[in-house]
C-alpha cells in the first residue's frame, strides 16, 4: 500500500514538475526574443541552449537510456544525470558565452539550471 501511495505523490510531482519546466521553457524563450536586443548576447544564449541540448543528448544516450532499460532510474540517478549533463555544459561554455549571460539573467548558473531541466522536459516529450 505504501509503495501504491508512494507512486501516486511521485507521479503528481513529475506531472507539477514537467508543468513547470514548460512554463519556464517558455518564458525563457519569450525573455529572448523580446528583451534580447544585442546580437552578442543572443549568440551567447543560442550557444548555451545548444551545449544544453548536446549534453543532455548525451547524458540520456550513456546513462539514463541504461538505467531506465534496467528499471534502475529512480531520484538519485536523475540527480546524477542532471549534475552529470550540468559538468558537461560548464566545461563547454567559454568564458566570454559565461560573462554574457551572468550579465543578461543575472546569473548563469540559474540559467543553466533552468535550461537544463528545459531540455530534458523536451527530451520526454
Amino acid at each position: 500500500m505504501a509503495d501504491v501511495i508512494n507512486n501516486i505523490i511521485l507521479t503528481l510531482v513529475s506531472l507539477a514538475l514537467v508543468g513547470l519546466i514548460g512554463f519556464i521553457a517558455e518564458y525563457v524563450k519569450t525573455y529572448v526574443e523580446k528583451n534580447v536586443k544585442n546580437a552578442n548576447a543572443r549568440k551567447a544564449i543560442e550557444k548555451a541552449l545548444e551545449l544544453v541540448t548536446l549534453a543532455v543528448n548525451t547524458t540520456n544516450q550513456t546513462f539514463v537510456k541504461d538505467l531506465k532499460d534496467m528499471g534502475s532510474f529512480g531520484l538519485d540517478e536523475a540527480e546524477e544525470a542532471f549534475n552529470a549533463s550540468k559538468k558537461a555544459v560548464v566545461d563547454m561554455l567559454d568564458e566570454e558565452t559565461r560573462k554574457i549571460l551572468d550579465e543578461e539573467f543575472a546569473n548563469a548558473d540559474k540559467f543553466l539550471n533552468q535550461a537544463i531541466e528545459s531540455k530534458v522536459w523536451e527530451s520526454k516529450k
